[in-house]
């Protein structure tokens, strides 16, 4: 990263020695902003817009999951994607962070190699979804990235999973007509109802959206799927039409042995299938 812009990493942790540490391990490749508070760290946040944010779930004034929500409800922090670190075990602490918008989870005591990994990780994540925007890789209506987006996106998810050993999943969602303002506040539903950086949803077709989730299982996916398909019903009354949608899902722990492409087809195979056998969702 020598010669480009280093990025700024924000850590939040009440403990002086987490802090040390960290800094210790970040501070040569990346511009490091410390905050020892919940409420320092949503000032700090505002002022230097961090690239990133390591954020500790157990604090004095105010909790790590308050502070996520707080980040999430500013227009100004949350596009920022948050790592919790934690000396926390328990898998409901884990699932909760993941469902208010973390990307990740580091855990206490810092092994200093897995830091390094994990932030590299999103910080690679950051500059493609970066690169996107530049290369203008978006759907002109909607403004969700297009069809060449989701190809790229999909051999990085991909390659990730397979390098971390991690499930990745893929939602497809097709409506049956979708036009005008109705179509806009569907994709912006589609955006707000998926909180975490790394999940990338486009325009894959006229009126067909897809969505990677990295490290999301078949359970996370559904509730996913679930989520969007009520939201996507609240506006109905709004519109004074029936939208009738149908969902496919595919889920893979994927090996370099397994092919991307089964992967799609296994999405579009399901979304089919629910629309033939009149379900919501199929996976």
């Amino acid at each position: 990263m020598s010669k480009e812009k280093k990025f700024k990493i924000l850590i939040a942790d009440d403990e002086k020695a987490n802090l040390d540490v960290l800094i210790h391990i970040l501070k040569d490749s990346y511009i490091v902003y410390p905050a020892k508070s919940g409420e320092a760290a949503l000032k700090k946040a505002a002022e230097v817009q961090p690239d990133l944010i390591l954020l500790d779930i157990i604090m004095p004034d105010m909790n790590g999951f308050d502070v996520l929500q707080r980040l999430k409800d500013d227009d100004l922090t949350q596009h920022i994607p948050v790592i919790f670190i934690t000396a926390l075990s328990n898998s409901e602490d884990e699932k909760r962070g993941l469902r208010l918008g973390a990307v990740d989870y580091i855990v206490k005591p810092f092994n200093s190699e897995i830091v390094k990994v994990r932030i590299n990780t999103q910080v690679q994540l950051i500059k493609h979804l970066r690169t996107i925007e530049e290369l203008g890789m978006f759907d002109e209506v909607t403004g969700m990235p297009n069809r060449k987006s989701f190809d790229n996106q999909l051999n990085v998810e991909w390659g990730r999973a397979v390098r971390e050993k991690t499930p990745v999943s893929l939602i497809m969602i097709e409506f049956e007509e979708l036009e005008g303002n109705l179509l806009l506040e569907v994709a912006n539903t589609i955006n707000t109802r998926l909180k975490r950086i790394t999940d990338f949803k486009a325009r894959y077709g006229d009126t067909i959206f897809a969505m990677i989730l990295s490290n999301t299982n078949k359970e996370g996916a559904v509730v996913v799927a679930e989520n969007i398909v009520r939201s996507v019903k609240r506006l109905e009354q709004q519109y004074y039409v029936k939208i009738e949608l149908s969902i496919g899902v595919s889920v893979a722990e994927p090996t370099n042995d397994d092919p991307i492409s089964y992967f799609v087809l296994q999405a579009d195979r399901n979304l089919f299938k629910a629309k033939t056998e009149g379900k919501a969702i199929f996976y």
